[in-house]
């Protein structure tokens, strides 16, 4: 259950008198500046629809939301920002408690379960508000739309096939050895020969193909054994009244996923396979191929992004590959939906320049940065066209700075979330952060 309520007008005054020395606040802060921009009563309304009409009340939105924008702002952990939090004043009057608190507004353990109940219709909505504040103030000024595509990398190993099948391998041993217990029998894993000849391998410099094909040969034959031993165990103590756990059992289907594919790939000697699963405690994420200098493959979530006037919008995010060319129309409404008008150009990458991307933004009488399919004319008009595309490239060039500060300033480097629900709602919030970072220092 969630009690909306009416926004406190002497919060400050009353905040001030519960300072020790009686201090006051400075007035120019920009997190005090920042906390009167924000329609904080609007993303309230938003956020009370995620609860039931009946239950125990949930904490403000201020609260949380606050936290988690100060989160990305700041690129520290939940325990990190709320212990942050106690420390400073103004952060503490920025997510909204009424005085001053040298313990925890709340358990750190209630940012994830927001997290789970943040999503995309709601992001929608923090980001109307957002929008409407913005156009409001006078800081956003909607003329050109930038798209691109990019990804944010998830936090896991960088995989390998052996690596794979020895976590693989290392779960069953785990799960076999709390089921023997359980089932009151003894059952051989040869655990630690496997182990031996595993570390091993891995402690090898340079490794020949001839060595990996013979080590991946070696861990699927200790996986097939461990999981048919998994298996029976699981089997009989759910006889005995054993209730395992959801998540041992969906580990379980992943783990012969795993081990279906690995088994296929070495058996054909392939290198890649459809829907190839590249970790075992995050199934969900695949293999990208960006084709970049240094960084052929990335394992996270792929996005499209729209850039307006300084601003990042999210426009599409999946965990499997997509070409981006088919979301150019969907990034055209999502303006419309935002600005209620359609852009008066689009700034493009060459691979948006399909004929179908083009004959829609000819029809829709918006310009494109793209260049022109066929011979170059050589008429003056011509020329003069060739020119502002030239000069729109280059303008072009910002939004790929902005997915670039949105990386190393706004916690996107890395996405340290454990489920692609998670992931999800920690890429917008880190993104909604950093607009209304811009926005404050504009206004």
């Amino acid at each position: 259950m969630y009690v909306c309520r009416e926004p406190d007008e002497q919060q400050l005054e009353l905040f001030e008198r519960s300072m020790p020395f009686a201090d006051k606040l400075d007035r120019t802060n920009r997190w005090i500046c920042l906390a009167h921009a924000i329609d904080w009563r609007e993303l309230e309304v938003s956020y009370a629809k995620l609860f039931a009409d009946t239950g125990r009340p949930a904490l403000r939105a201020r609260y949380v939301v606050g936290t988690l924008i100060l989160k990305h702002q700041f690129e520290f952990s939940d325990e990190d920002i709320v212990q942050f939090i106690i420390e400073c004043p103004y952060l503490q009057y920025f997510i909204g408690l009424a005085k001053f608190t040298t313990s925890a507004p709340f358990e750190t353990s209630s940012l994830s379960r927001v997290r789970e109940r943040l999503g995309e219709k709601t992001f929608q909505e923090f980001e109307q508000t957002l929008i409407a504040t913005l156009v409001a103030q006078k800081v956003i000024k909607p003329k050109s739309l930038q798209i691109d595509a990019t990804v944010f990398e998830s936090d896991i190993t960088y995989p390998t096939d052996c690596g794979l099948l020895e976590k693989a391998r290392r779960f069953c041993v785990k799960q076999i050895q709390q089921f023997s217990h359980v089932v009151k029998t003894k059952v051989r894993t040869y655990s630690r020969t496997a182990k031996k000849q595993y570390l091993n391998f891995a402690k090898k410099k340079h490794k020949t193909k001839k060595q990996i094909r013979r080590m991946q040969k070696t861990l699927l034959q200790y996986v097939r054994r461990n999981l048919r031993q998994f298996s029976e165990l699981m089997a009989q103590a759910q006889t005995r009244g054993h209730e395992v756990a959801d998540k041992i059992i969906e580990t379980f289907e992943t783990v012969k996923e795993i081990y279906a594919q690995q088994k296929e790939m070495y058996k054909e000697k392939k290198k890649a396979i459809a829907h190839r699963i590249v970790s075992l405690t995050k199934p969900y994420v695949r293999p990208i191929v960006r084709g970049k200098s240094g960084k052929d493959v990335e394992f996270g979530a792929k996005v499209q992004v729209s850039y307006i006037d300084g601003y990042l919008f999210l426009d599409a995010l999946s965990f499997d590959n997509f070409n981006e060319s088919t979301r150019l129309e969907a990034s055209v409404e999502s303006y419309q939906r935002r600005f209620a008008k359609l852009p008066e150009e689009v700034l493009m990458d060459q691979i948006y320049g399909t004929h179908d991307n083009r004959k829609y933004l000819r029809e829709k009488g918006i310009r494109t940065s793209v260049k022109k399919l066929g011979r170059p004319s050589l008429d003056e008009a011509s020329a003069s066209e060739a020119r502002w595309r030239k000069r729109k490239q280059r303008e072009r060039n910002r939004i790929e700075g902005a997915i670039g500060n949105s990386k190393t300033c706004y916690d996107l480097g890395i996405v340290r979330a454990r489920t692609p629900r998670t992931e999800s709602s920690w890429i917008q919030m880190a993104l909604f952060s950093r607009n209304l970072m811009l926005a404050a220092k504009r206004i």
